[in-house]
C-alpha cells in the first residue's frame, strides 16, 4: 500500500474516532533540515506518548513509530544534512548575515511552494479532522499559519533556535537591542557602543526585510493555492500565535524579558541515553588523559576541510596527550595522528556525558551547545553561520568556551585553544551551566506537553496574549506620547519667557512697551 494512501486512511480513522480524552494534534514541518526536526520531534513524541492523536507533515517520518503517532510524508526536496562544503565558507564579507538572511527567505519561499502544493497537505486539508491544536515551526515563513487557519484550530510555534528578530511582536514579547543579542550577530548580552548600534540596526533591518519579502511571498504563495480573499494576511496570522516555544535556556543564552506566551525548552531533545557500542565504550573508557571530541553538526560535511586548514587542526591535536575521537565523513584521513580515531557516526550527547571527555571542539549549533551545557563540557567553537555565533558568544561569556574563527585556523591557534579550554577553570565553568541548566522545576518535555495541553483546552490560551501585539507601531514604542509631552514642554516654557518679559523686563533699560510688543 502507497505511504499516501496509508495515511489517508488513517486520519479518516482519526476523523470519526476519540483516543479517551486526548488531543488530537497536527504537526506542521515544511523545512528540510534535520537538526530543527531533532528539536520538534521529542515534543511530537512526548505528546503521542500522553495519550494524544498525533499526525506530522514533515520530510522526516519516523521509522518506528509510537501509538497514535502518524506521518504523512512531504516530498519534492533534498534533506539538508551533510550537504554544506567548507568551500562556502571561504570568503565571507563584513555584512555576511544579510546574505544570510536572504538565503533563508530563499529556502523558505522553496519548503513553502513545496508544502501548499503537496498531497500531504492536500490529504490533511481533505480529510476534515477537527483538530483541537497545530505546531507548526516559525522560521523563515510563515504560510503554514493560512494551513492552520483553514482548519481553524490554535497554534503554537515552534522555533530550533533562540527567537528571530521578526518573532518578538507576535507574541508580545518586547526585544531590547541594548542588551538582547540579535541571532545572527555574535554579540552577547554586555555589548558596547558599537556593537549596540549594529545590533539596534540589524533588528531593525531584519523585522522590515521579513515583512517586505517573506511575508509578501507568503501571502503570494497562498492566495495562488486557496485564491484571492480566503486566507488573511499572514501579519494578521502572526498576531493569532498563542504560545512560542523556543530552543534557549537562561543559563546558556542569557536572561531576557520573556511574556507568559514565551516558553524556554532548551535541551527537549536531551532524552533517554542509549549504551555506547562496544567499541566505543572501550575506547572511551580507556581514554587514561580524557578525551577531545570533535563534530561540525550534521549539515557540514568535515572531508570537505581544505587541506592547510586539515593538516594544521591534525599537527596540533598530535601534540596533545588526550585521545581524539572525530566525526569524519571518509573512512580515512590523511596526515592522522596516532591518538586520533575518526568515525562517520557518533552518538553525541552520549559521548559528551562520558566522565573521560574533557574539551568539545565544535561550529557551535545550538543542539551540540546544548548538549555540552547539560554534559557540563567546554568547548572550542568555530561559527559558521545563523545562530552559531551567537551560541559561540554566549559560551565563551559563561567562562566554558573560546571562539576560535574558521578564517583563524592554524597549527598554533588550535594548540593554544584546546590547551586553553584543558584547564581546570573551564571545566570549572561549564559544570557551574551544567548545574542550572539541568535543575528545572519540570523537565523541558513535560513542559511542552503541558502546554501544548493547556492551549488546547483554552482554544488558544486568549489570556496570555498581550494587548502590545494590536498597537500600531508609533504607539507600541510611545512616540505619540514623546511628540505630546514634547509639545507641552516646548510650549510651557514659551509662555513663562513670554511672561517673563511682559513683566519682569518692563521698566528695564532697553526695554519698553512698544518694543514688547514688537516682540
Amino acid at each position: 500500500m502507497k505511504p499516501g494512501l496509508c495515511a489517508a486512511i488513517l486520519l479518516v480513522l482519526a476523523a470519526v474516532t476519540q483516543c479517551g480524552n486526548g488531543y488530537k494534534v497536527l504537526g506542521l514541518f515544511p523545512h528540510p533540515g534535520l537538526s530543527h526536526f531533532h528539536f520538534f520531534q521529542p515534543i511530537l513524541k512526548g505528546l503521542a506518548e500522553a495519550g494524544h492523536e498525533v499526525t506530522v507533515v514533515s520530510h522526516f517520518p519516523e521509522k518506528s513509530p509510537p501509538a497514535n503517532y502518524v506521518d504523512v510524508p512531504l516530498e519534492g526536496m533534498t534533506s539538508l544534512s551533510d550537504s554544506v562544503s567548507f568551500e562556502l565558507f571561504e570568503y565571507r564579507p563584513g555584512f555576511g548575515h544579510f546574505m544570510e538572511f536572504f538565503m533563508l527567505y530563499t529556502w523558505g519561499k522553496e519548503a513553502c511552494a513545496n508544502a501548499l502544493n503537496s498531497a500531504a497537505i492536500k490529504t490533511v486539508l481533505e480529510s476534515k479532522v477537527q483538530y483541537d491544536l497545530v505546531l507548526l515551526e516559525q522560521f523563515n515563513s510563515d504560510c503554514m499559519l493560512g494551513v492552520a487557519h483553514q482548519l481553524n484550530a490554535p497554534y503554537i510555534g515552534l522555533s530550533s533556535s533562540p527567537l528571530m528578530p521578526w518573532h518578538y511582536d507576535r507574541v508580545g514579547n518586547p526585544i531590547i537591542p541594548s542588551y538582547v543579542p540579535s541571532l545572527f550577530m555574535g554579540y552577547t548580552e554586555r555589548m558596547d557602543f558599537s556593537q549596540r548600534l549594529a545590533n539596534w540596526i540589524t533588528v531593525q533591518c531584519f523585522k522590515t526585510l521579513y515583512s517586505w519579502f517573506n511575508d509578501a511571498a507568503a501571502n503570494k504563495l497562498l492566495r495562488e493555492r486557496f485564491g484571492e480573499g480566503v486566507i488573511p494576511d499572514v501579519r494578521d496570522l502572526q498576531q493569532r500565535t498563542a504560545m512560542m516555544f523556543v530552543n534557549q535556556h537562561f543559563s546558556l543564552s542569557g536572561a531576557k524579558p520573556l511574556s507568559p506566551a514565551v516558553l524556554e525548552i532548551g535541551g527537549v531533545h536531551i532524552q533517554e541515553f542509549q549504551p555506547l557500542g562496544d567499541d566505543l565504550q572501550k575506547l572511551l573508557d580507556s581514554a587514561d588523559h580524557g578525551v577531545i571530541y570533535i563534530s561540525w553538526g550534521s549539515m557540514i560535511r568535515a572531508e570537505t576541510l581544505p587541506a592547510e586548514k586539515r593538516d594544521a587542526i591534525l599537527k596540533a591535536l598530535g601534540k596533545f596527550k588526550q585521545l581524539v575521537i572525530w566525526k569524519w565523513g571518509n573512512e580515512t584521513l590523511t596526515n592522522q595522528p596516532a591518538n586520533v580515531h575518526i568515525r562517520k557516526w557518533l552518538p553525541q550527547k552520549e559521548i559528551l556525558c562520558h566522565p573521560k571527555v574533557r574539551v568539545f571542539m565544535s561550529h557551535g549549533g545550538l543542539l551540540g551547545s546544548s548538549e555540552a551545557a547539560y554534559c557540563g563540557v567546554p568547548v572550542v567553537v568555530t561559527p559558521m553561520y545563523g545562530d552559531q555565533y551567537n551560541n559561540a558568544a554566549a559560551l565563551a561569556h559563561r567562562g566554558m568556551g573560546v571562539v576560535l574563527a574558521y578564517e583563524d585556523i592554524t597549527s598554533e591557534t588550535v594548540y593554544q585553544a584546546l590547551q586553553k579550554m584543558l584547564e581546570p577553570v573551564a571545566m570549572e565553568n561549564a559544570k557551574r551551566v551544567s548545574f542550572t541548566y539541568r535543575q528545572r522545576p519540570l523537565k523541558p518535555l513535560q513542559a511542552a506537553v503541558w502546554w501544548c495541553e493547556h492551549v488546547a483546552a483554552t482554544s488558544g490560551l486568549a489570556l496570555a496574549q498581550s494587548y502590545s501585539t494590536e498597537l500600531p507601531w508609533y504607539a507600541y514604542h510611545q512616540f505619540d506620547v514623546y511628540i505630546v509631552t514634547f509639545t507641552f514642554l516646548v510650549l510651557y516654557h514659551a509662555c513663562w519667557i513670554w511672561l517673563f518679559k511682559r513683566v519682569c523686563c518692563r521698566g528695564v533699560s532697553g526695554f519698553s512697551d512698544e518694543k514688547l510688543k514688537a516682540n
